[in-house]
């Protein structure tokens, strides 16, 4: 029974339903958690300590460095893709990405009713904003992160919007 079909509720003696044996559906999901791998049960948030915040204004601090204006998604669009497109591989983006990120979250802050976060996962804790509803928080260092390693472009003002939209909804 492949995942659609639990989508579907269809069960294993359902007609349609496939061999839960048949490995040709790309391996049935099972429903429990694969080996050593806990479900996440609880993500916590809480206020940034003095330390983060001081984090969060020497990334602030090289907004005018890049042209970073947060309340201008563009400008924030045009910062990454220029560092982007001038980053030297043997250079160090850590600086580049902690403050795109702080950008994308100071722009969902400002426009869109975030608040920032320490947020703590299975996965570590880190800097976050929380969207007004109290959502899951969106570690935006790590939104940056991800697409700096993949080289991406032209994602920023797509993304940034829609987090904007998801968390006014």
């Amino acid at each position: 029974m492949g995942l659609l079909d639990r989508i579907r509720g269809r069960g294993v003696d359902d007609p349609g339903a496939g061999d839960p044996d048949d490995a040709s559906d790309g391996g049935a999901f099972d429903g429990g958690a694969p080996d050593g791998v806990e479900p996440v049960e609880e993500v916590g948030v809480r206020r940034p300590s003095p330390e983060e915040e001081a984090v969060l204004d020497a990334a602030r601090a090289e907004y005018a460095a890049h042209g970073i204006r947060p309340e201008d998604l563009a400008s924030i669009a045009a910062a990454y893709e220029g560092a982007l497109a001038a980053h030297d591989e043997a250079a160090d983006a850590s600086g580049v990405v902690a403050v795109i990120g702080a950008a994308i979250g100071d722009h969902l802050v400002a426009t869109a009713g975030y608040r920032w976060v320490v947020s703590t996962d299975p996965f570590g804790t880190d800097l976050a904003v929380e969207p007004p509803r109290r959502g899951i928080p969106v570690v935006t260092r790590m939104l940056v992160a991800v697409r700096w390693m993949g080289r991406e472009s032209g994602w920023v003002e797509g993304v940034t919007a829609h987090l904007a939209r998801a968390g006014r909804g």
